[in-house]
Formats: C-alpha cells, structure tokens, sequence
C-alpha cells in the first residue's frame, strides 16, 4: 500500500503504532497506518474496542516550515528509542482518546506552538520545554522548536531553523548524527523531556558540502547515475538511492543548506552521460534534496577536461559554437531542477585556453544561468601557481595576473571559491603546489568580498596519495578547518573584509571539498561544518571549539565520551605541531621544506615521483604535496638536506611517541553508549597511523644504515618496518568489516564513472603506499613510475586514441634497458597484488 505524503499530511490525525510494528521503509518514506507486524489488530484503535485503554504517547505536531521529509523521518527516529505510541499530529484536537499522558514535540507553528520565530535571525531556531502544557484536561510534558527560514532576497531553498532545532533535539536526547550512512541511535530516550531552552543561528547563510566525485568515493556512482559497476544497472542505482535520503539528513543534523557533486562522462558510455535516463535520475536526487530542503547543486567545468569531466564546452571554436555549447549543456542541466552551478577555471588544473577566451566563457555562464533561470554560479579558485592571465594585471600590484584570480575580471554575477588544498590552514605553511603558504589565497578572499558571492573552500580529505587512502588518521583537518573559519570571521569583525565600498563585509559562507568518510574522515567533516554555524571566534581555541562540536560524540561513548573527545583533539593540536610545522621538542626548523610529519607519513604515487624529479631537472612543474627525502635518493651520501640522522628521525620517533599515547589512552577506554562503533574507528584509525609511522621510520633507518653497511642495524629495522606493514594488514581486514557500504564499492579494482581503475579504498585496501615504499626501500628501483596503477592520459585527457597511443608507448619503453620507464605511460592492465614479486624473496 502507498499513499503520497501530501495526501498523508492532509489527514487530520496519522498515528504511528510504531513500537509494534517492523518497518523496512527507507528513510524519507512515509509508513503508512496499520503497516507491520500490527496490521489487522490494531483495526479500530482508537475508537470502539480501544477506547478507554489509557495509554503513553508521545505526540509529534508537524506545523509549519517542516521539510516534508522530516516529517515522517523524525517519528521513525523517536519510535526506534522508546517505548512510548508515537503519534503524528496536524490538528490540535485530534489526540487519540487513548493518549491519556505522555509528552508532545511541536515542530514548528502549529497548532500547539504559537511561536513562529520571526524575530529569529534567517535560519535560526529556538527550543522552548514547558513541563505543562495543558492540551483539554491533560497536562503534557511539552517541548516547542521554532524557527525561520532565509531572508527574502535568497531564493535557494533551506531546511529551515525548525528543521535545525529539531535535530539539535535528537541530538540533546542521545542521537548522533556522525557518518553520513550511518546516525547513533540511543537504545531508548528518557521517559520525559529534558529541560531544553536554547536558540541559535547560523554565522554564514551558505554552508555547502562539496562531494568530490572526480574521485571513486561511497556516493560517485549514484551521484553520476550509475548502478554498482554499471550505469546501465538501474536496479543497483535504485537500491543505493536511500543512502542520499540518509546524507541529506545528515547534512541538516550538521547545519549545512546545500550539496553539490561533480558531474562526469567518458567515452566508453558516451550514451549514457547526456541521455534522457541519466536526466531522470539526476532530477530525482534533486528532488529528494528538495524534499529534505536542501539545496542541490552540480559542479560542471567549462572547459576543463581532466579526471571525466562532463564539459560545458566539449570543442572550441568560434564564439558563437563555443556559446552555443555552453547554453546546450546548461539547458540539460537546469530541466533537472539544480539550484545553482559551480565550474572550474583553466583546461586542466595546470594549464589554460587563454586569460580572453577562459573570461568570455565565464561571463556567458554567469550571464545566460541568471537571465534564463534565475540561478546562481560560481567558480573554483585555485592555489597552483606558474600561470598568469595576460593581458589582465594584478590589481594591487599591477604586475602579472595569476590565472586562478582571473575570476576577479568576471561578470558580478560568477561567484568565487577560493580553494586550498590538504590540512593546510590559511596562516600555516603549506609547501605544496608550489607555494610557501596560502597567505595569496586569504588575500583575494577579502578583497572580492562585497564584490560578488564568496565561498570559502578548504578541504577535509585530499585523497590520491596523501590521507585517507594510506589511510592515515589526521583530526588534524578538522582543527585547522576550525582555525581558518576563526581566522576569516575575526578578519570580518576588524574591517579587513572588502575593498572600497565594500569594505566592512562578510564573506557568504563555506563549502567544504569532502572526498570520503572512512577511517574517521567523517570527523572532518562534522567538525568542519559545523564551525561554519558557528566557529566560536574570540571565544574559544580551535581546539576548545572541537570539543564543543564533538558533544553528541562524547554522549554517544557514554560515561567515557568527553576522554574520548579529549584524546583526539589533543592528537590533532599534537599533528599540527608535528605533521605541519615540524616541531621536535617544541621547535620548529628554520626551513620546513623537506621536514614536516605530514611529508613522510603521506603516500607517494608514481607521479607524486615524476613531478619531484622534474623540479631537479629546473622544469615547473606543481608539486601537489609537501616534498621529502627521498628512500631512493637517501642512497646517494651526497644527496640534498636534511639528514635522516639526527633530524628526520627525531620526528619519526616523537609521531610514533605522539600516536602510540593516543592508542594506548584510548584503548584503555570502555565504551559503555551506542555510539562504540565510532569510537572502535577511531581506535583503529589512530593504530593505523602509528603503524604507518612505524613503518617509515624503519624503512628510513634501513637505508640510512645501508651507507655505513651496519647489518646490526638495518636488519632489525627493516624488520620492524616489515612487522608493522604485516600489523597494518590486520587492522585493514577488521576495519573493513565495519564499511557503511560494500567493500567492493569502495575498496574495489573495477570499472566506475571516474579516471580511476580502482575505489577510492583500494590503496588502503591492500596497503599500496607502504609495500611501495618498502620496494623503494629495498629495491631502490631507477624508475619513478615504479609500481604505477594510475593511467595518465585517462586522468589528464580521457578516454580515446590517446590512451592507445599511451599503451603502446608504455609496450616500446618497457624493452631492454628502458624497462619500467613505461610505467610512466599507463596503469596495469589488470589488478596488481601485493607484496610485489621478488621483495621479501
């Protein structure tokens, strides 16, 4: 039986008997009255034979400004943890005769709250408990959540400050709202109310998740539309759609309004990526955010064609080609109801069409999205350098434009997102891309402010190399996600924001760029959105500040939550001061170049390899990630600073000290609360990381040791370094038994929408980066494509001809003593297994 949920909603009384009854509806489906084990013997309850039972129940009043899929979710979430009969109301004068006491949550104006939360701040709530509320004869255990929606001029839509309040509600009553895919449920709430009386409203009106599905992550497929392996697997696409329902939740739990993903294609399903099918299926995620409130957007480039992007512009031309293609795609895009767009500037992330031609293209965007459908765009700003923009001129210094500022040119209507990558905070450094720290970044930030719409965009997982495919623990995201957004909020309140006649203005808010949620990477998130509601600013550390947004995780744990809470943030402050700046023994290097944490204890691909080597050789290339001495290069007595001895092993062995605490604290710690699985990661997650500093640490001393031929040495470490990859393999097996979703979904080698042959867990999977380094270690092999599973021209340029050519270069070069130089040119053909042939013969 299916009934709309407008057609529910438009029955003066539903009542939910649902404490005795199975429900198997996914989340965002309506349960239908007399549905489950009950059918049949409830018939008439209520009226007749039930009247006159006197019964508990705890009345859910759905009034105004509640998302319709809030509506039913939020009594299926209360019915899990109490034995109270939950009943959903619309008309105060509907309670069942039955109800004789029990306890009400008014969800907005209705018809038990009169508040209708005008004088709120645009999307803030408030919760009012009153412990009597008289409804007729019976007095009631009341709790009132009242809100506002956004200010006139926005025209996205928004959950609301009464969808806020009331998951600020669940979370006071023992609900955790941590993995996307997976919210803590208490066993069961107290029998009454507690005394909740407290309001709140957001800093910022945009507070954006960004899912980066340019990379294989848990929601790629069905974001792009595809089934399990297949976009042709309608069924498979269907069965992961729930899984959105539970995302979108979880996006108003953390106090986000909008969602946005990238949008790919490729060769080999051409068909598919601009059909009709594909069309439909995206109108639905749509229409499922919109049922949760949710604005929904897709990130779709201009021109830039690198990882699978599905372009605006696919061949350039003439102009009016050019434009035409643009507005084509658009059309497509827009029929499926997307509230905004986001694009990309340059033809890959390196290189550009020209300043004049990338320019003209972005006005037609901003132009033809507002005037034909009134909606809002924007562009990635990023932070390579190397690239400038002529004929345009830095305003401030009148010199060279650096192409990523070129949006500073564009129509008032394109938006920005000044974009920095990795752990990175604003005011670190950050020797990476290229760059000595993000100072040029916070700079454009401020001075576009008032000028346009401005987002802030740091990221909470980088993937391909460096985190949480290594996988590494690093709570360290969430806390410098924490420090940026109380950087740029003091930089609000002290006038520095705008330029001129904006000057004194705020920034619009904060998207995050999330790529995964396993292995804790979560925590990121959660911490990071949230700061956007509210970074605590002039009030409290970053560190403080985690504490207080990591509450309903320290309830979840139970009598021992707040330790726990307390162990990672100090593990975080610890990662900063050793991961970042260096620090042994509380000094930093007077040269972090080569002698950050976060350096060694990150993977190296074989391009991470390739690019290193090309800056030797003077070329300009943009490194994406911090640079270090080299297992291969330590074999040359000769080699560039620093030196192993005396200074990098200093900082290997306080990270193995600085983790090896944090696990055996933790460990320690009996979790007594439902939220035990969120902690057990974390304690996998942290003995993950230690092991992997283990690992490198004894790689290194290996081949330090190698120079100086002292086998009483090197033995034993390359022991240890071999002991501790074994160990890691075990905590992956039992950490992989706790995925939110399949294994081969994540963790797999197979076909998927993106540039990759292999999930975004692959490498983590089978501990790729460490048996590479290892090999590096042992073998010191010539190539630096050595162990290659990553088919360049797929990434850069897509599929085609090109990737023919690439094969058979990669066939040419692996003759004779070019053999593994040919690496560099494309991945395996087939899944390769580790440990590698020969390396622990």
């Amino acid at each position: 039986m299916t009934r709309s949920l407008s057609a529910i909603l438009s029955l003066p009384l539903l009542v939910l008997s649902l404490n005795r009854c199975t429900c198997t509806e996914p989340p965002g489906e309506p349960l239908q009255p007399g549905e489950g084990e009950g059918e049949g013997e409830g018939e008439g309850e209520g009226e007749g034979e039930g009247e006159g039972e006197g019964e508990r129940c705890l009345l859910v009043s759905v009034g105004e400004g509640v998302p319709p899929a809030l509506a039913t979710r939020v009594p299926l979430l209360l019915d899990e943890a109490t034995s109270d009969t939950v009943v959903v109301l619309t008309a105060a004068d509907a309670i069942p005769s039955t109800c004789t006491e029990g306890r009400i949550l008014a969800l907005g104006q209705g018809p038990f709250n009169t508040d209708d939360g005008s004088d709120l701040p645009p999307e803030g709530y408030r919760v009012q408990h009153e412990g009597n509320f008289v409804v007729g004869d019976t007095s009631w255990d009341a709790i009132f959540v009242s809100g506002r929606g956004h200010d006139a001029e926005h025209h996205k839509p928004t959950p609301g400050g009464v969808a806020y309040g009331t998951y600020a509600v669940l979370e006071e009553l023992g609900f955790a709202f941590m993995h996307p895919l997976a919210p803590t449920k208490p066993a069961a709430i107290a029998a009454d109310w507690p005394d909740l009386n407290f309001q709140s409203a957001p800093r910022w009106p945009v507070r954006n998740i960004h899912l980066h599905t340019m990379h294989p992550l848990e929601l790629t497929e069905l974001l792009n539309g595809w089934g399990n392996g297949d976009p042709d697997d309608v069924e498979g696409w269907n069965a992961m759609r729930p899984e959105w329902s539970l995302y979108l939740e979880w996006l108003i739990a953390n106090g986000q309004n909008e969602v946005e993903w990238i949008l790919l294609e490729a060769e080999s399903w051409a068909d598919f990526a601009d059909s009709p099918e594909r069309q439909r299926r995206l109108t639905l995620l749509v229409d499922d955010c919109h049922e949760f409130g949710i604005a929904c957007g897709v990130d779709v480039p201009i021109a830039l064609q690198q990882q699978h992007t599905w372009r605006l512009i696919r061949e350039q031309g003439d102009r009016a080609s050019e434009f035409a293609q643009i507005h084509e795609r658009l059309d497509y895009l827009m029929a499926c109801g997307f509230d905004f767009l986001s694009t990309e500037n340059g033809s890959t992330e390196f290189t550009n069409p020209g300043a004049e031609n990338m320019l003209a293209w972005i006005d037609e965007v901003a132009r033809y999205l507002d005037e034909t459908y009134d909606r809002a765009s924007l562009i990635k700003v990023h932070v390579s350098v190397g690239q400038t923009a002529d004929p345009f001129t830095d305003p401030d210094t009148g010199g060279q434009l650096n192409f990523n500022f070129l949006p500073h040119y564009a129509d008032p209507r394109m938006g920005v997102m000044p974009h920095t990558v990795q752990m990175y905070g604003l005011d670190d450094p950050a020797p990476t891309y290229s760059n000595e720290d993000f100072s040029h970044i916070r700079e454009f930030l401020q001075e576009e402010v008032g000028r346009r719409e401005v987002v802030w965009h740091p990221e909470t997982a980088y993937w391909v190399s460096v985190d949480i495919d290594v996988p590494l623990f690093l709570p360290l995201y969430a806390e410098r996600r924490v420090a940026d957004l109380q950087l740029l909020a003091d930089d609000e309140d002290l006038g520095l924001m705008g330029r001129g006649e904006h000057a004194g203005g705020r920034m619009d808010g904060q998207s995050i760029f999330s790529s995964g949620w396993e292995w804790g990477y979560w925590l990121n998130d959660v911490v990071a959105a949230r700061a956007a509601w509210d970074p605590h600013h002039g009030q409290t550390t970053p560190a403080d500040t985690m504490r207080e947004i990591l509450k309903p995780l320290a309830r979840a744990a139970g009598r021992v939550g707040p330790a726990v809470v307390d162990e990672v943030v100090q593990l975080a402050v610890a990662q900063h001061n050793e991961l970042i700046l260096g620090k042994v023994g509380g000094v930093a290097p007077a040269d972090i170049v080569r002698r950050s944490g976060f350096a060694y204890l990150a993977g190296f691909e074989a391009f991470d390899d390739l690019a290193d080597l090309g800056t030797e050789f003077g070329l300009n290339v943009n490194v994406t990630q911090p640079d270090r001495l080299g297992l291969v290069e330590m074999r040359n007595p000769f080699h560039d600073p620093p030196s192993f001895t005396g200074e990098i092993d200093l900082l290997m062995q306080q990270m193995i000290g600085t983790h090896q605490d944090a696990e055996d604290d933790l460990a320690n710690l009996i979790i007594d609360g439902p939220g035990a699985d969120l902690v057990d990661e974390i304690k996998d997650s942290v003995q993950i990381t230690r092991l992997r500093a283990e690992q490198i640490f004894g790689l290194y001393t290996y081949v330090d040791n190698l120079a100086d031929f002292n086998d009483d040495e090197r033995g034993p470490a390359l022991a240890a370094a071999r002991a501790a990859l074994d160990e890691g393999l075990t905590v992956v097996a039992r950490r992989e038994a706790a995925y939110r979703v399949p294994l081969e979904r994540v963790a797999g080698w197979r076909e998927n929408p993106t540039a990759y042959d292999f999930n975004y867990l692959w490498t983590a999977h089978n501990l790729y980066f460490w048996w590479r380094d290892e090999g590096k270690a042992v073998d010191a092999p010539i190539s630096p494509c050595y162990q290659n599973i990553i088919n360049p021209a797929d990434v850069a340029l897509g599929e085609g001809s090109i990737n023919d050519i690439a094969r058979l270069v990669q066939d040419l070069l692996d003759e004779g003593a070019l053999e593994g130089i040919g690496d560099c040119a494309g991945a395996p053909a087939n899944e390769p297994s580790y440990p590698q042939p020969g390396l622990r013969d």
